[in-house]
């Protein structure tokens, strides 16, 4: 399960995933804050599926 938090930040609200280092965002309102959390941790999510695809075909051709 990927959670997330929210909290407010100045002007805009800040949120993040705590299982997912590195994945924050921001926006002006919850909803924008959390439709870029989305794009964030689906991009995240891509990127990790890459490099562990990459890291498995290194080893497969070892």
């Amino acid at each position: 399960m990927i959670t997330f938090k929210i909290e407010k930040d100045g002007e805009e609200f800040h949120t993040w995933s705590p299982e997912l280092p590195g994945c924050h965002t921001h926006g002006r309102t919850i909803k924008e804050a959390m439709d870029n959390l989305k794009d964030a941790i689906h991009l995240y999510l891509e990127v990790k599926m890459e490099d562990e695809i990459a890291h498995q075909s290194l080893e497969f051709a070892l």
